[in-house]
């Protein structure tokens, strides 16, 4: 198991009370993750195309400190985000549309039995999209509280709370933040992905091992995976 990985997500095992709710979900997958752009989006290899994900009922939070600006922040976020994804083989679980207005996937996302969006959001490096209609707002929601509370993440931060600017709605946040991602016309196009290592069928990357807990995993979701 990776050590990053598991320093992210084991201490959710033990503060999280009960699992989120069950719900059928389709998904795709193993994808190859080549790059993080920053705590809620990824580019990855989806059946020889390289597509842009951006994560499902989550945002990167804006913290506009007026002497430092965000950028310590938002990268702060995509290293959280980095460490748990970039280089390992993920699934996405679609909930609603699955693309956004951008052309971009929209999904939650897992390696191995760790849920990903749910990670980030209990250690304070995102915030739940405002007036999004994910199924599992209101659980992202209380591991945001939570995080706020116990001073997690960037919220261990005075100045993150005091100057945090929540997002007005989801698609508010979905201008790219990515100077180098390929929007064209207010579009993400997909492009012909690169050369991509072969996965074992059940693949995770190596993140976490077949043997490790699924807390993380709302009920009966696993079941649809291989």
């Amino acid at each position: 198991m990776s050590a990053l990985v598991a320093l992210l997500a084991a201490p959710l095992l033990a503060a999280l009370g009960q699992a989120p709710p069950a719900h059928a979900q389709a998904v795709i997958g193993p994808a190859y993750v080549t790059r993080v752009v920053d705590a809620d989006t990824l580019y990855a290899e989806i059946g020889g195309r390289l597509e842009v994900v951006r994560y499902l009922g989550i945002n990167t939070p804006r913290i506009e400190h007026p002497s430092y600006g965000r950028a310590p922040y938002a990268t702060a976020a995509r290293e959280a985000n980095r460490r748990l994804v970039e280089g390992r083989w993920v699934y996405l679980m679609f909930d609603g549309p699955v693309r956004d207005r951008l052309g971009r996937l929209v999904a939650y996302v897992w390696v191995g039995n760790v849920f990903v969006n749910a990670t980030l959001a209990h250690h304070g490096y995102v915030e739940t999209a405002t007036g999004s209609t994910a199924a599992y707002t209101a659980y992202f929601r209380e591991l945001e509280e939570g995080a706020v509370r116990d001073r997690r993440g960037l919220w261990r931060d005075p100045d993150a709370v005091t100057y945090h600017r929540p997002r007005p709605t989801e698609l508010a946040a979905d201008e790219s933040d990515d100077p180098l991602g390929t929007v064209v016309g207010g579009r993400v196009f997909s492009a012909p992905a690169p050369f991509i290592p072969t996965p074992s069928p059940s693949s995770s990357g190596g993140a976490i091992s077949s043997g490790s807990p699924s807390y993380l995993a709302p009920r009966g979701s696993l079941r649809t995976m291989p």
